[in-house]
């Protein structure tokens, strides 16, 4: 008998950096906003960035964030993003 927990659900919805992850395969290099909501749709954070997909793709990351920042990552549910001309 294996103490390994089952693997995830093909239906669970992702979370946190995996769902970022899928986030970033549509975004454009193009500047905008975003933000990043928890699961009682809470708005986390609020950012900008000068290139949408390079600056999301921050947040995929395992490694070198701030004990704040992986927590606001780890509870992200959502995102939204505005692209903007600058």
């Amino acid at each position: 008998m294996s103490d390994a927990p089952p693997p995830p659900s093909a239906d669970a919805p992702l979370i946190g950096a995996d769902l970022i992850a899928d986030y970033v395969t549509r975004l454009p290099h193009a500047p905008g906003v975003y933000r990043m909501f928890g699961e009682d749709g809470e708005v986390l954070y609020v950012g900008k960035a000068r290139n949408l997909k390079k600056r999301v793709t921050s947040y995929t990351r395992l490694m070198g964030h701030t004990n704040r920042i992986a927590r606001m990552i780890a509870a992200t549910r959502a995102m939204e993003f505005v692209v903007t001309e600058s």
